[in-house]
């Protein structure tokens, strides 16, 4: 009798415990991309208030900036690509980085 009982509390238990993981997973990614949106929409007027302004070197140190972050992000997530389409692309952020790097020494 006290086996009938005690099973599907363990098993309503773990179900609670697992769904209470999941809602919280969700809820941190939410956060995450929220954060992320709003760093970029930021970044992203400023850069287009540097252009009104007429300050392009302030708009492409900023560029550097994000350049330099995106593909050592990206290459540290997926690795340095080399047979694909998107090597180029990767090519040039190394060109920039080594350029930002220059400027800012």
């Amino acid at each position: 009798m006290k086996t009938k009982i005690i099973v599907p509390v363990v098993l309503l238990t773990i179900i609670a415990v697992l769904g209470g993981l999941l809602v919280r997973e969700v809820v941190l990614r939410h956060r995450a991309a929220r954060g992320q949106m709003q760093f970029e929409t930021a970044v992203f007027v400023q850069l287009y208030q540097n252009l009104d302004r007429g300050e392009v070197d302030a708009a492409k140190r900023r560029l550097g900036a994000l350049v330099t972050v995106q593909s050592d992000a990206y290459v540290s997530y997926f690795g340095r690509d080399t047979d694909t389409k998107f090597a180029p692309m990767l090519a040039q952020a190394d060109t920039i980085k080594a350029q930002v790097a220059a400027i800012s020494k």
